[in-house]
C-alpha cells in the first residue's frame, strides 16, 4: 500500500510540473484546431506542452498507470483536460458516437493506447471517473521524427472522413472520424424552425436521395413548400420557388408513369423559367441522370424561346464541354459574353473569363 501511495504522489508531482501547474506563467500554449467533414464540425481544444529535455512517454506520462485497480489516464495535453466537439454524429474507428462535447483522455501503454471519450470534463485525470466513459478505442502507436510541442492535426482528409493525429516527442497515434453528409444535411433542415419553400424543396430532394421509398414523406415536403411560396417578399424568389415546385412534381409524376400530367407541369415551369433554372435543370439531366437527349432538347427549346438569355448559352457551353466539343462550347461562351456586354450585366467579367479560357484551350488543341 505504501509503495502504491508513494508511486501516486511521485506521479502527481511529475505531472504537476509537466502540466505547468503552480507556476506564475502557464508555458503550454492554448490551442484550438478545427475541421469540417460532411457538414460536421470537429473542434479540438487543448494546451500544448513542450518536451523541454524530459522523457515523455514512459517518463512523465507513465505506461500502464493503474494504482490499486484505479486507472489514471493522461489528459492528452496540459493545464486542463482536452475536449473534442462534434456538431453531428460520427463514427470513431467504426464505432458510433453521438454529436456533443467530450472530454478526451488516453491510457498510455508502450505500443498501444486506449483513447477515451468521456461525458465528464473535469480538470484532469485525478478526477477521472470511468462511469463517464462514452467510448473507448484502442489504437497502435507509431514512432515518428522528433517533435518538441504536442500537436493535434487533421490528416488524410476526405469528403466524409478525416484522421486525427496526436503527436509529441517521438510518438504519434491517429484515429479515423467518419460522418454521413446526407444524414447531417437532412437533420439540419429538419431542425430548422422556420423552413422556407426552398428548405422544404431541398428536404424533398434529400429525402428521396436517402431513400427513394420515402415517396409520401418527400411529397409532403414538396406540397408544404407550395404553401410557403408567397412568404417570399421578392418576386424573383417566388418565381424560382414556383418553378422548382412544378419541375420537381413533374419529375415525380414522370417516374409514376403519369406523362401527360407531368409534361404539362414541366412545360408550365419553363414558360416562366429564368436562364439559370434551365441551366441547372438541363445539366442535372446530362451529368447526374445521363439523359443527354433530354438535356439537349431543353436547352435548344430555351434558346428558341429566349435567344437573348445569356444563361442559356452558359448552359449550352457547359453541355458541349461535357460532350468534348470544344469548338461548340467556345461559340456559346462567346455568345454569352457578347450578350452580357450588350445588356451591361454583372455577369460580364465571368462570361469574359469563360470565353477567353475556352478560346485559349481551343487554339492550343
Amino acid at each position: 500500500m505504501k509503495s502504491s501511495i508513494f508511486a501516486l504522489l511521485l506521479f502527481l508531482s511529475q505531472v504537476a510540473f509537466s502540466q505547468d501547474v503552480g507556476g506564475k506563467t502557464l508555458v503550454s500554449q492554448s490551442r484550438k484546431t478545427t475541421a469540417n467533414i460532411g457538414k460536421c464540425d470537429i473542434t479540438i481544444k487543448y494546451h500544448s506542452p513542450s518536451v523541454n529535455g524530459r522523457k515523455i512517454f514512459g517518463g512523465i506520462v507513465p505506461f500502464d498507470f493503474v494504482v490499486d485497480g484505479v486507472e489514471y489516464p493522461w489528459r492528452a495535453g496540459s493545464n486542463q483536460r482536452t475536449t473534442i466537439d462534434f456538431s453531428h454524429p460520427v463514427e470513431i474507428e467504426g464505432q458510433k458516437l453521438d454529436s456533443g462535447s467530450y472530454g478526451f483522455l488516453v491510457l498510455v501503454s508502450e505500443k498501444e493506447w486506449t483513447l477515451i471519450f468521456s461525458s465528464g470534463k473535469s480538470w484532469g485525470a485525478f478526477n477521472y471517473d470511468k462511469a463517464n466513459d462514452v467510448l473507448r478505442i484502442p489504437v497502435k502507436t507509431k514512432q515518428t521524427s522528433y517533435q518538441e510541442w504536442l500537436s493535434y492535426d487533421f490528416i488524410n482528409p476526405k469528403a466524409e472522413s478525416v484522421d486525427v493525429q496526436l503527436r509529441w516527442e517521438n510518438t504519434a497515434v491517429s484515429f479515423n472520424v467518419k460522418t454521413n453528409a446526407l444524414d447531417n444535411l437532412i437533420s439540419d433542415l429538419e431542425a430548422k424552425e422556420d423552413k422556407s419553400a426552398f428548405d422544404l424543396q431541398d428536404l424533398f430532394l434529400r429525402t428521396l436521395e436517402k431513400d427513394p421509398g420515402l415517396h409520401e414523406k418527400a411529397m409532403a415536403y414538396l406540397e408544404e413548400s407550395y404553401k410557403k411560396i408567397d412568404d417570399f417578399e421578392q418576386e424573383a424568389y417566388q418565381k424560382a420557388a414556383l418553378y422548382n415546385y412544378k419541375v420537381l412534381k413533374g419529375e415525380i409524376l414522370l417516374s409514376m408513369g403519369k406523362k401527360k400530367e407531368a409534361n404539362k407541369l414541366i412545360d408550365e415551369a419553363f414558360e416562366s423559367a429564368s436562364g439559370f433554372n434551365v441551366y441547372y435543370y438541363a445539366l442535372n439531366k446530362l451529368t447526374v441522370k445521363g439523359e443527354k437527349e433530354v438535356a439537349f432538347d431543353v436547352l435548344n427549346a430555351a434558346i428558341k424561346r429566349d435567344p437573348h438569355n445569356f444563361q442559356n448559352h452558359f448552359a449550352f457551353g457547359e453541355y458541349y464541354l461535357k460532350e468534348g466539343n470544344q469548338k461548340k462550347a467556345t461559340e456559346h461562351f462567346k455568345k454569352a459574353y457578347d450578350m452580357t456586354v450588350e445588356q451591361k450585366s454583372g455577369w460580364k467579367n465571368y462570361a469574359r473569363y469563360l470565353y477567353l479560357q475556352n478560346k485559349l484551350v481551343l487554339e492550343n488543341q
